[in-house]
């Protein structure tokens, strides 16, 4: 697997797209769900021209990887191959994705020229006239969730026992028993329309993989003569990259910050993350007749960047309305929504 990295990516520095593919598949046929070895493949298959090749490869990344900057690194892919395939909303969602977890200036340019901003879209967004109708829409978007076979698709709401604080609002959870998404709906009026994505859940049977997802649960608040509604959710990733040799984890922490709306003005929602740690580190030990050249070469650029970083952003809403997200510490360790954003 190692060796079969290192050769594709020096192939694919040489711009042999497809000698570089060929060798990133070869290391998939001995590690099917090495995050890195996916990332590379994805992006080599989109520069051959073979979008299915591509788009396969980025679901399967985007399934396990948690390391931030290899999943931006795969979400810009999939924004590539989206825009190739002339998926607008497609390309401007993972570009939106990619830019909350990595500040790029080509990513924000490819996103400008779409018309985007870096809140990304919701899949769903027009709404509908009930729930029901609504996870009839979700159901249909089988491109965004890693299904295997056999997988069957449901949506449906969570029991009216999870508070968040108002009837208005609720929680979706649409996908199969290995991907899911949860998304807050709000209720505007006849519609009830998606207005922010809560977490992700996949479960792949890959050796190591664990995303999970919580929605806690959400109270109202008082900002002066106006009500907000802040739901919060938890995010637990964690990997084994390189046969387990390598332990990853992302855990975050949101708060979802809602103003309601009505018919003519819908709901607004902005996520932020108060909260999160990540990185990469030991897995388990091997006995040094385990390792060929090659992989030891490759465990030891990975050890060169293991680290565990952390940061925390915090909020407060301005009297005109304008929600202020602040970095508490280090500004460029916080990804997220740093700036002011209207609410209302």
């Amino acid at each position: 697997m190692a060796h079969a990295l290192q050769d594709g990516r020096t192939k694919a520095s040489a711009k042999d797209w497809a000698g570089a593919l060929a060798s990133f598949e070869k290391g998939l046929s001995a590690a099917p769900s090495d995050p890195t070895l996916l990332a590379e493949t994805a992006w080599a298959a989109f520069n051959t021209g073979d979008l299915a090749r591509a788009d396969s490869a980025a679901r399967r990344g985007l399934a396990v990887a948690t390391r931030p900057n290899l999943r931006a690194q795969i979400l810009y892919t999939a924004g590539r191959i989206a825009e190739a395939k002339n998926e607008r909303d497609a390309a401007r969602r993972a570009y939106g994705e990619s830019l909350a977890l990595r500040d790029n200036a080509e990513v924000k340019r490819r996103l400008s020229a779409l018309g985007g901003s870096l809140a990304g879209e919701l899949v769903c967004a027009e709404g509908a006239a009930s729930i029901e109708t609504l996870c009839a829409c979700l159901r249909k978007r089988t491109p965004d969730l890693l299904l295997m076979e056999g997988d069957e698709v449901t949506c449906r709401s969570l029991p009216v026992s999870l508070s968040l604080g108002t009837p208005r609002l609720s929680v979706v959870r649409w996908g199969s028993s290995n991907d899911a998404q949860y998304v807050l709906v709000a209720h505007d009026g006849p519609t009830f329309r998606p207005v922010a994505e809560l977490g992700r859940e996949c479960e792949p049977g890959a050796f190591g993989v664990h995303n999970t997802s919580t929605v806690v649960g959400g109270e109202k608040r008082k900002v002066g003569d106006r009500e907000v509604f802040v739901v919060k959710s938890e995010v637990r990733n964690t990997d084994m990259n390189l046969a387990g040799l390598e332990d990853c984890f992302a855990d975050i922490d949101r708060e979802t910050v809602c103003a309601l709306g009505d018919e003519k003005r819908p709901t607004r929602c902005i996520v932020v993350p108060v909260a999160t740690k990540s990185g990469c580190g030991p897995g388990v030990e091997p006995e040094p007749s385990e390792l060929d050249d090659a992989m030891r070469a490759l465990l030891a650029e990975r050890k060169a960047g293991w680290s565990t970083t952390a940061s925390a952003l915090g909020w407060s809403i301005a009297p005109d309305g304008k929600l202020v997200v602040r970095a508490l510490g280090d500004a460029s360790a916080s990804p997220g929504p740093v700036g002011e954003h209207p609410l209302w």
